[in-house]
């Protein structure tokens, strides 16, 4: 019975963690380095991230809001030439892990929408495109997906608008493993009534 009680505890430790949807990103939602507050700097690489390009364009609540803390990026830098930058990170996962991958994206206040578009890929494999016209205002959009993990990953997020150096913004990057499935929350409540009938024959 003990052993059985043992597995049962497992289990719901093995959810709850997985739930708690732990990030694998570092340095999702670009805090650091910390830029000073209204003003914005031009980086070959920040923690987490590498780069590739004019490098990543980090602003402190300047042309637009952060979605979380106080900074967001840009892609679309400018570090002597006009070029589209793109980022990466490598991941480490677990083989076969189904990960829920999430960003926050906007596009730049009062541009046209076919310079702010933003790619995300995962190893090199494109999951979308996503562009919008700017308003007076960031207008945050969370987009999400499933991605599969295969030990050792890459994420990606490209600029693909103008080579204007004015391009869309990315907030909060998160890849989380997916909770354990809910069967598996119908079948503890029947090892515990095994329990319970195992107690009442003792």
């Amino acid at each position: 019975m003990n052993k059985i009680m043992l597995l049962v505890s497992s289990l719901f430790f093995a959810a709850s963690v997985n739930a708690a949807g732990v990030n694998l990103i570092t340095n999702g939602s670009f805090e650091d380095p910390d830029v000073k507050a209204g003003s914005w700097e031009v980086y070959d690489a920040v923690s987490g991230w590498s780069t590739s390009g004019a490098g990543i364009e980090i602003r402190d609540n300047v042309a637009g809001t952060a979605y979380i803390g106080n900074q967001f990026a840009e892609l679309d830098a400018h570090g002597g030439t006009d070029t589209n930058s793109s980022i990466f990170q490598n991941v480490k996962t677990i083989l076969g892990q189904s990960y829920l991958l999430s960003f926050a994206y906007s596009p730049r206040i009062n541009k046209p929408e076919d310079t702010n578009g933003i790619e995300v890929f995962w190893n090199n494999k494109s999951l979308a495109s996503v562009s919008a016209k700017g308003g007076r205002t960031h207008n945050w959009t969370v987009y999400e997906y499933i991605v599969t993990g295969t030990g050792s990953d890459v994420l990606q997020f490209s600029a693909i608008g103008a080579d204007d150096t004015l391009g869309g913004s990315l907030d909060a990057v998160s890849v989380s493993a997916v909770p354990i499935p809910a069967a598996l929350f119908l079948f503890a409540p029947a090892l515990l009534g095994f329990l319970g009938l195992r107690r009442k024959r003792a």
